[in-house]
């Protein structure tokens, strides 16, 4: 089934109300209307992703066969998976969120492009889940974000970003959407993802025992 993000009229560029949460290093926007046993699903959904991903992949070395490996766990889990995208930039410095937008928008409206970029600003003023997400990142050299939301035909997509920067020069107030360090070398795997009610009701109960003892830090972002 084609996933319509970018064929049907698009809500998203009216305001949307939303809800973000930082999950180790992934940060996550939920559009509204994402109900909380959906978030968890999602939430489960890669956090099983990765672990099965870094069992075969050095993320750091590897990150594109990483992000595949990844791919394919969570369509192990009936997600259908859109194609991907690429953006690489061995001398990069500016303003990540900029390069990042102009790369979504195969994948994502301009509504929902500018709401991620308030959540990083969001991300700012609230301590607690900077420091948790910052922790993260310093440790793995590179995180994930992702909005969710329900489509026309009332299935969940994700759109998924593996974002990450070698060489960068992480410090305890570093903005990371801002690089100012030009030997960074920057590399995102993006792609878009849909489950359908009927596939994540089958497959919660087993989802839940899979990732029982994967524990994660969350902080929910307030506004």
């Amino acid at each position: 089934m084609e996933m319509l993000d970018n064929v049907l009229p698009q809500v998203a560029d009216i305001a949307e109300e939303s809800s973000s949460v930082v999950a180790g290093n992934s940060l996550l926007t939920f559009f509204s209307g994402v109900s909380r046993e959906d978030e968890r699903f999602i939430k489960d959904s890669m956090r099983w992703a990765e672990y099965q991903a870094d069992q075969r992949v050095n993320r750091r070395q590897a990150p594109g066969f990483w992000f595949e490996y990844y791919s394919a766990s969570l369509q192990q889990l009936g997600w259908e998976l859109g194609e991907p995208v690429r953006v690489a930039g061995r001398e990069f410095e500016g303003d990540f969120l900029d390069a990042w937008s102009k790369s979504m928008e195969r994948l994502l409206s301009s509504g929902r492009r500018q709401q991620m970029k308030k959540t990083f600003q969001l991300l700012e003023h609230n301590p607690a889940g900077f420091d948790l997400f910052a922790d993260s990142v310093r440790e793995w050299n590179d995180f994930v974000f992702s909005p969710a939301y329900y489509n026309y035909y009332k299935h969940l997509e994700i759109v998924i970003s593996h974002v990450g920067l070698l060489d960068a020069q992480w410090t305890k107030r570093y903005l990371f959407w801002d690089v100012e360090y030009s030997r960074s070398q920057l590399e995102v795997y993006a792609r878009r993802f849909m489950n359908t009610p009927k596939n994540m009701s089958a497959r919660r109960a087993e989802l839940t025992e899979l990732v029982r003892d994967m524990r994660r830090n969350e902080f929910a972002l307030s506004q």
